[in-house]
């Protein structure tokens, strides 16, 4: 009898075929791509879009496939303690129409995840001071249930992600008191914990060339997939989702992405 008897009575062994399709996040600053890109990905696509960001890019992909989209408008006052409710109500829409998406599309996208996560952090917490103890942990649980719903299907799913400055800890050299400062980086803004769970990490930049067009390219970070060696830490340059996706899945053809 062999030390692995008797633990399929207890677990499951891992023999599932890679499912064809991307989880990713993809983040930048404004006008470097992410939408773009994303828009590529096979329909029916379903953008939950908080910033109005699709003008001028949308046009070009909803001839070619279905395309639907529902914008989360969220513009609190400063202070106001009473639009919590108002947040609230927003997030528990945006999770019923992204449970009913997951059985319906073939793909997902948030854009902006950053934005997203503002929502469920105000619906979560209010205007609180800082100090104010918070349960992030109950917040990023919420979050990480709906990552976790779309990982058990099938489907493409994409968060975009903007950028922030970057806050670090200071001490005033004069009076030695303690505070926060910008370091003068920019980082990419939403949950902290999108980069682990996400299959992929793409960075999307332009790069502006004297005397020519810019060009769109991304730098891809952590990457899972059969061919994930290939392309990990690669940066590539005008390269549409159905390309990238096929260097991903390299067994895979055209046809199986639009």
């Amino acid at each position: 009898m062999t030390k692995a008897s008797g633990l399929a009575s207890r677990f499951t062994r891992a023999d599932a075929p890679a499912k064809q399709r991307l989880v990713w996040a993809g983040y930048g600053e404004p006008g470097v791509g992410k939408t773009r890109f994303a828009l590529g990905a096979p329909g029916p696509l379903v953008i939950q879009s908080c910033n109005r960001g699709l003008e001028g890019v949308v046009e070009r992909f909803q001839k070619e496939k279905d395309i639907y989209v529902k914008e989360y408008e969220w513009a609190p006052a400063p202070g106001a303690i009473l639009e919590q409710q108002a947040a609230i109500d927003l997030r528990d829409q945006f999770i019923a129409d992204f449970e009913f998406a997951i059985g319906a599309a073939r793909t997902i996208i948030w854009d902006l995840e950053s934005e997203v996560w503002d929502i469920f952090k105000y619906a979560e917490f209010g205007f609180s001071e800082q100090g104010v103890p918070k349960d992030w942990d109950a917040l990023k649980a919420r979050i990480r249930r709906l990552i976790n719903m779309a990982k058990a299907t099938d489907i493409n799913f994409g968060m975009l992600q903007g950028m922030r400055n970057e806050w670090v800890p200071s001490i005033n050299k004069k009076t030695g008191a303690k505070g926060i400062t910008q370091s003068g980086r920019r980082i990419r803004a939403g949950m902290d914990e999108i980069e682990g769970l996400v299959h992929i990490n793409l960075y999307h930049e332009r790069v502006k060339v004297p005397g020519e067009p810019s060009k769109f390219q991304f730098e891809v970070g952590k990457a899972r997939g059969p061919a994930s060696e290939d392309v990990q830490d690669q940066t590539f340059e005008g390269l549409d989702f159905k390309d990238f996706a096929m260097l991903v899945f390299s067994d895979s053809k055209e046809s199986d992405w639009v």
